[in-house]
């Protein structure tokens, strides 16, 4: 599996870059998680749309989903050129989708919900999904070929019974909204790095990267503040960087 950053922001993208996603391929197929502000610009300098197979949305937040309209406009144009042969497969973390849907099936993308109840076994990897702690139904994603296994947190606050979700991952990628000094980040749906370090030490990952980042302070201090706790590899997401597992 190889795991490219698309997007590292939260709330919205610095100049030029984008929020949240992250483009998956594994066996030739490219998978899409999460569709942020600027997303879709950016993975083209790693993929043709067209080749776009599948996409997760793991919550309806701006920042998570706001270039999802465009990909669903791209898929019908490339459909209408013979440039896509089959439909994108994108599922929205949603209990269920009903006809008035802001996102709904078109010529060229299938939508579909995904729930914490669901598990696919899709390209050779297997999907399984918890339940995160945000203000909106939000589900984080733990995908593993059977020999490594990756485990994005999406947005949530710190609650102990994410350790188990996140534990012995190969790389666990984790929203890390705030710095230490912030002390109310479950206040806002999110953790801060006392929380992430807390959490990868207990977890114990093979690798962490810093993802969903604040536009104030020096990122780059995020990562020394999770390794007081965590001993690990701490690597701060940035767009192109490129994960091997």
């Amino acid at each position: 599996m190889r795991l490219t950053v698309l997007g590292p922001w939260g709330a919205y993208p610095s100049a030029g870059e984008a929020t949240a996603g992250y483009l998956l391929e594994h066996q030739g197929k490219k998978i899409l998680l999460d569709c942020g502000s600027g997303v879709l610009s950016v993975v083209q300098k790693y993929a043709r749309l067209e080749d776009l197979c599948t996409a997760f949305i793991s919550h309806r937040h701006h920042d998570h989903i706001a270039d999802l309209g465009c990909l669903q406009y791209a898929c019908l144009i490339d459909s209408d050129l013979n440039k896509r042969s089959e439909p994108l497969h994108i599922y929205i973390a949603d209990e269920s989708l009903n006809k008035d849907d802001a996102y709904h099936t078109m010529k060229g993308s299938e939508v579909h919900s995904v729930s914490v109840h669901d598990e696919w076994n899709l390209n050779g990897m297997k999907f399984s999904f918890f339940k995160t702690f945000h203000e909106v139904y939000c589900l984080g994603v733990k995908i593993t070929d059977g020999n490594k296994t990756l485990v994005y947190t999406a947005d949530t606050y710190f609650d102990e019974s994410l350790i188990g979700f996140c534990k012995d991952a190969d790389v666990l990628v984790v929203e890390t909204s705030f710095y230490a000094d912030i002390q109310n980040a479950k206040q806002y749906g999110h953790m801060n790095t006392t929380e992430v370090g807390y959490l990868a030490k207990m977890a114990n990952p093979r690798k962490v990267v810093l993802t969903h980042l604040p536009h104030f302070g020096d990122p780059s201090s995020l990562v020394e503040e999770v390794k007081q706790q965590y001993t690990g590899d701490v690597l701060l997401a940035e767009s192109g960087l490129v994960i091997e597992l």
